[in-house]
Parts: C-alpha cells; sequence; structure tokens
C-alpha cells in the first residue's frame, strides 16, 4: 500500500511539473500600500493582462505573489515592488523600486511602472520559458550628459619576502616591485623598477691554523627600466623596451643591460571575456654585460646580439588564473656561448579589489661563460656562494602578492608583457 501511495504521489509531481510547463505564468497582485495613484491594482494588473505569458491568479495557486508597497515623499510615490515565487531556476525574492510622479498623467505613470515590474517579472519567466524573455541595454540621460570620468594610469606594488631563524643560523631575503602602467586598447605603455636584497648570517669556518673565515653574505640587486607596445588589431603587436640592472659586488653583474624589440602573434583578442591568453613572440635585441669577476673567455665587459622565440598561454576561472611561459634568450651569432630556455608554470588567486596572490615556479636550461677560477678568491666565502650562474639547470620557485590600483578606463591590453 505504501509503495502505491508514492508513485501516485511522483505520478501526480510529474504531472503538474509538465502542466506548469505549458502553462502561463500564475501572477497574484497584493496592495500593501495603495498610495495615490492606481498603480495598484489597476496598473499592475494591466500589464498581467497585457502578456499572454502571464495569467492573474489567486494567492493560493499564484506561482509569483507581487507586494506592491507606497510610501509618499513629497509628490512621488516611491514604490516597492517585491516578486515572491517558487519557479525551479528563478531566485525565490526580487526587490524592485521604483518612483511615480502623483501629478503625472496616467500614461506617464504606467511608462515609469512597467520596466520596474517587467524587470523584476522577467526572471521567474526566463526560468520556465528562456525564449520569451528578450534583454536590451538602454544609455541612461545621466550617462549622455555627464561623461564619466576615467584614467589609463594605474600602480601596481608587489612584495616578497622569505627568512630563517636559529640560534647561529640566520637570513631574510625581500624583493619589492613598482610598475606604472599606461593602457588604452591598442597602446600599453609600462615603467618598472625593482629592489631585491638579502642577507645571511652563520659561524666563521675555522681552519686547521686557527684562522677564521666568515660565512656572512649579503646581496642587492636594483633594476629598472620601460617599454611600449602597440596594437595594430586582435592578433598582431609590436614592442620595445631597455632595462638595465646594478648588482653587488659578489654577484655575477656589475651591471648589464638589455634593449629588445618585438612581434607578437595572439590567438585571443586583450579583452577576451575570460581572460585566455595563447600567443607567440619573437624579440631581437642588443645585451650589455659588465662583470664583477673576468669569465672563462677572458672577458670583463661583453656586448652581443640577442634574439629568441616566446610561447605563453593562459587560462582563467573566476578569481584563478592558471599560466604556462616558455621562453629563449640566445646568443644571435654564438648561440653555443649564450642561451637560456625556461619553462615557467605559474598561478594568480584574486584575493581582494587590490591584492592579489602569485605562485611561480621556473626551471631554466642555460649556457653562459663561466667565471676565470683564477680570478676567484677561494678566501672570499660571499664570492663562493654566488657562482651557480653558469650551472647548466637553475629551479627556482616563488610566492608573492601585489597590491594594484589599476587604470579606469576599462581598456584591456595584455600584449608582450614579458619583453
Amino acid at each position: 500500500m505504501r509503495r502505491w501511495l508514492l508513485i501516485s504521489l511522483l505520478l501526480c509531481t510529474v504531472a503538474s511539473s509538465r502542466a506548469d510547463a505549458g502553462a502561463p505564468i500564475r501572477i497574484a497582485i497584493e496592495c500593501e500600500e495603495t498610495g495615490r495613484t492606481k498603480a495598484c491594482p489597476a496598473f499592475l494588473l494591466g500589464f498581467v493582462d497585457a502578456n499572454k505569458v502571464l495569467l492573474n491568479s489567486p494567492r493560493a495557486g499564484a506561482d509569483v505573489v507581487v507586494y506592491a508597497t507606497a510610501t509618499e515623499v513629497e509628490l512621488v510615490d516611491r514604490f516597492h515592488l517585491r516578486f515572491l515565487g517558487h519557479i525551479p531556476g528563478a531566485p525565490p525574492v526580487i526587490e524592485v523600486n521604483v518612483d511615480l510622479d502623483t501629478r503625472a498623467t496616467d500614461d506617464e505613470q504606467r511608462a515609469a511602472l512597467e520596466p520596474a515590474f517587467l524587470r523584476g517579472i522577467a526572471m521567474f519567466v526566463a526560468a520556465r520559458y528562456p525564449n520569451a524573455v528578450t534583454i536590451a541595454l538602454a544609455v541612461p540621460p545621466e550617462i549622455t550628459a555627464t561623461k564619466a570620468e576615467t584614467s589609463p594610469w594605474g600602480i601596481a606594488l608587489s612584495v616578497s619576502a622569505n627568512g630563517n631563524y636559529t640560534a647561529k643560523y640566520r637570513s631574510a631575503g625581500t624583493e619589492l616591485t613598482l610598475v606604472g602602467r599606461y593602457i588604452t586598447k591598442r597602446f600599453r605603455a609600462l615603467t618598472l623598477e625593482a629592489l631585491s636584497g638579502g642577507l645571511n648570517r652563520q659561524p666563521p669556518l675555522t681552519l686547521a691554523d686557527g684562522t677564521q673565515v666568515s660565512l656572512d653574505s649579503n646581496q642587492w640587486a636594483f633594476r629598472g627600466g620601460a617599454e611600449a607596445v602597440r596594437s595594430f588589431n586582435d592578433t598582431w603587436s609590436i614592442g620595445a623596451g631597455a632595462y638595465t640592472s646594478f648588482e653587488d659586488p659578489k654577484a655575477q653583474y656589475r651591471y648589464n643591460s638589455r634593449a629588445r624589440m618585438a612581434i607578437e602573434w595572439d590567438m585571443f583578442p586583450a579583452d577576451d571575456p575570460r581572460g585566455n591568453r595563447l600567443g607567440v613572440f619573437y624579440h631581437l635585441g642588443w645585451g650589455i654585460d659588465r662583470y664583477n669577476i673576468r669569465n672563462d673567455l677572458g672577458e670583463t665587459f661583453a656586448q652581443y646580439p640577442l634574439h629568441g622565440i616566446d610561447a605563453f598561454g593562459s587560462v582563467r576561472h573566476d578569481k584563478i588564473s592558471y599560466g604556462l611561459t616558455l621562453s629563449t634568450d640566445v646568443q644571435l651569432n654564438h648561440p653555443g656561448r649564450r642561451h637560456l630556455l625556461t619553462a615557467a608554470p605559474f598561478v594568480t588567486i584574486q584575493i581582494g579589489n587590490h591584492i592579489d596572490v602569485n605562485l611561480a615556479f621556473s626551471i631554466t636550461q642555460r649556457q653562459l661563460p663561466a667565471p676565470d677560477p683564477n680570478a676567484i678568491d677561494p678566501s672570499d666565502y660571499a664570492q663562493l656562494s654566488r657562482l651557480s650562474y653558469a650551472e647548466p639547470l637553475a629551479m627556482s620557485g616563488t610566492v608573492g602578492f601585489t597590491i594594484h590600483w589599476d587604470p579606469t578606463n576599462g581598456d584591456r591590453n595584455n600584449r608582450i608583457e614579458s619583453i
């Protein structure tokens, strides 16, 4: 008996849903405060009658109940329309406010009230009959009358830090990057200044003759430059940029500079609604190096042409972006002397309106001139600890966050970002 009762209830439910699927939306109008106009119930009932997808209904059998409350404000009746429904796929409650001039004509009052009523009921109609609702956006007079103030300028500050502490061993490092941007749909300019530093403190090394060798070390680096990119269309862009770095006396370079030009092809437009990217660019430039230690080629200074091909891709899901960059940097006239091949996956997470968390990892296969063994001071631990730049394989990972204030003009331009 119980089984047959459950089957009967199920069949009734299916039959009811099928009946609803072919029936108009039943609307009940409830006037809580009528105000000084004929808006409730006359105008609201008229809107229901004028739309064949809607049907006036008693409250007990209604799909949607509309509660109308008028508040008198000088010569205006401020109507609050509250739509309560139980249609699958539609929100349970929608609230809309509209002001009616009590001294206006009936047609003027209806013209002001009808868009508010349709705006509220449309979600319920669309949930059952998606093809019965069309949406159009218009420009309100206040936007055409006064131009919104926007700016193509933006600024971002990135900060990352790490540290370690024990009774005898301590280390710390930090990096700050300040970026200024100018962005329009077809042009992008950027200037960057980055400062990094670190220190390491540990007990000295005692040699057999009692001599103590300090194992402490300090390091710093500064990098600055600018770039500009011009997009011809959604696919092709060209750009140029130059950056110079200065490092402490124990590092590889006293200074080095890179100036490059690039041309890029992109599959997606810069304003892709999902934020997806997929593209490749070729760069050609000139490098200048001043070394702190003479290299195995006998050079303390070098300049040379360089070029490379980079490929990149990223996808965005809500507030998280995933991406991968494949990059090359090769000495044009001696590829075997200097080259870098890098793969770098990354993740960016938005945690606020102005704060992003950045996670990145890179692996690099490289060939660079090694330091001349005769130019190395074997007692200089700080120098010895910084000679890894000529190792053929390097891996690194970073965690940091970015504080940013973006341009407000609404233009997006992500072309040739790694020049």
